[in-house]
């Protein structure tokens, strides 16, 4: 019997294939004709007469004095045990190759493809920001995040992500930042062609009121950072443990409540994110570089 699934119902069902069919037919025939014609070779004597007279002649089976009996008695059994065994035996051999296709599929499970970018991973997150750029394929290089045992291949993917959120965040408030100090603020202007003075020093400002506000926000990111990693189960200090329904960055903070409610849109929230941070970061190093390294012509003519 050759075993088949029933995709359809989900179970199992049996189909007996016509080479089967034919052998259990022809296996019938042959026990039927054996036991048609066992009466004219086999016979088996129950009561044997005793000899009347030489010229007495009778035909075998004719005699009212002679008790025989076919031979279906050894014929029948034998036959019937024969056929048993064919059958059992065809069936034991389709139930094993069954079991064999139903845990193993007849082959060996075919190995994960590894990917090699990180599209593979379909992140179900991100929209405008993808813009394929990933020249190193770092979010397919392990090594860094993915170091314990309970690592994913998204785990590296992940945690880049994870890392340009949060260094995003520190951009856009670093660059809002620039405008709540006067030094900060001539800098800019100065750069941006403006009439203002520069008055900017090597202190950033930091003497000011950006200090405290820088404070402010390390300590909000450390206990963000700590609750996050206290909930986690991969026993990795060092990474952001992979979850495909948890939005890369998020701290629970949201207390505007713009990602929640009727009409809220998560996932483009989370991609302005994504590309203001972007903006902010390049925005913040031109300021900076610009700063200390091409406003000094010495300094600029060694370095560039």
């Amino acid at each position: 019997l050759k075993p088949h699934v029933d995709e359809t119902a989900g179970s199992r069902a049996f189909r007996m294939p016509g080479s089967s069919v034919t052998q259990l037919a022809t296996g019938s025939l042959l026990l039927a004709g054996s036991a048609w014609v066992a009466p004219a070779f086999i016979t088996t004597a129950v009561g044997r007469p005793e000899p009347s007279s030489p010229s007495t002649s009778q035909l075998r089976g004719t005699s009212a004095g002679t008790q025989e009996t076919p031979g279906l008695g050894a014929v029948v059994p034998v036959g019937l045990a024969a056929l048993g065994l064919a059958v059992g035996g065809q069936l034991k051999q389709r139930k094993q190759t069954a079991t064999r296709r139903r845990f193993f599929g007849g082959e060996p499970a075919p190995a994960a493809k590894k990917a090699e970018s990180y599209k593979d991973f379909a992140d179900p997150w991100l929209g405008s920001a993808d813009l394929g750029f990933d020249p190193l394929k770092l979010a397919v290089q392990g090594g860094i995040f993915d170091t314990k045992a309970s690592a994913v291949p998204e785990t590296t993917y992940y945690n880049y992500r994870e890392s340009e959120v949060k260094h995003g965040r520190f951009a856009m408030g670093a660059f809002l930042a620039i405008f709540a100090e006067a030094a900060d603020r001539g800098a800019l202007f100065k750069q941006l062609g403006f009439a203002a003075e520069d008055k900017l020093d090597g202190t950033l400002g930091l003497d000011e009121v950006q200090a405290p506000v820088l404070l402010i926000g390390l300590g909000y990111q450390a206990l963000a950072e700590y609750n996050l990693q206290r909930d986690e189960t991969d026993g990795n200090i060092l990474s952001v443990e992979y979850k495909k329904d948890r939005l890369p960055g998020d701290l629970g903070f949201d207390p505007l409540g713009l990602g929640v409610g009727p009409g809220s849109d998560i996932k483009g929230l989370h991609n302005i994110e994504v590309n203001s941070g972007r903006l902010a970061m390049i925005g913040v190093t031109s300021f900076l570089f610009k700063e200390f390294l091409v406003k000094d012509p010495e300094l600029a003519s060694k370095i560039l």
